[in-house]
């Protein structure tokens, strides 16, 4: 019901007309109530604004439990996420390389365009690659298989020295920001060679996140059947901007 909450609020209307407006009143302080307790920074002047709607709530409560999910995924999982903001996406990242909840310690990974700054938020990661550097010539798919392999290898490494004097599990994360440049720039293969390539890894305790950006997406550039087929490997999708999650019944759990 909540996930297409603006089809129920018609119907009620449409059913109940001015009596919609109690449900829908009752409907909104229990929500807010469930909001404030899930996310503690909403204040007492957004409990009083009129204007903040059931949606508004909703969009509040989604964000904070997929945020919530995505910090306590447990190891060997495979999630695909679909935004068009870079606000949301920096918000997964945050959330997906956060590993403050989790026992033991972590490495982390990002492909992403370009090196990060000092102001762009990206701090946390210790093992970055920027595309660049991964696709530098040359360009032999098995070269470029190779460079997945050693940077990975980096994050495995670091691992075995972390838990040298540590028992706790130590968890491996990785993510790409961003598929859809790969499939942009005529790299699609070189990709699912790297797909492959972490399927090895997922047994040690390594959990992947793979950000689609379709901010420019164009079917008559992109092959639209191909990209549903990359992403149908993922157990988990999410979709941004109302935060919802799917997971596919399709693909075995790993963990």
């Amino acid at each position: 019901m909540f996930t297409n909450y603006d089809l129920f609020e018609k119907s009620l209307y449409r059913v109940l007309k001015k009596g919609a407006e109690v449900i829908l009143l009752d409907l909104k302080t229990e929500l807010l109530v469930q909001a404030v307790l899930l996310d503690p920074s909403i204040s007492i002047s957004d409990i009083r604004n009129p204007r903040l709607a059931i949606s508004d709530i909703l969009q509040r409560i989604h964000t904070t439990e997929t945020l919530e999910l995505i910090r306590k995924i447990p190891s060997r999982k495979h999630i695909a996420f679909l935004y068009k903001s870079e606000s949301s996406k920096d918000k997964l990242l945050a959330a997906f390389f956060d590993m403050n909840n989790m026992t033991g310690l972590a490495s982390k990974g990002l492909l992403r365009f370009k090196k990060p700054t000092n102001d762009d938020g990206l701090r946390y990661v210790n093992n970055i690659m920027s595309y660049e550097e991964l696709l530098q010539e040359p360009r032999e798919s098995e070269l470029v298989t190779r460079r997945v392999a050693d940077w990975i290898a980096k994050l495995n490494s670091s691992n075995k020295s972390q838990q040298q004097n540590n028992t706790d599990i130590v968890s491996r994360r990785i993510a790409t920001e961003d598929v859809m440049w790969w499939v942009r720039n005529g790299f699609t293969s070189y990709y699912l060679n790297f797909e492959k390539s972490l399927d090895r890894y997922h047994q040690n305790n390594l959990s992947v996140l793979c950000g689609y950006n379709f901010s420019n997406f164009s079917s008559e550039i992109i092959d639209g059947e191909n990209i549903k087929t990359m992403i149908s490997t993922h157990e988990y999708v999410i979709l941004d901007e109302s935060f919802v999650v799917y997971r596919s019944a399709n693909v075995g759990d790993k963990g």
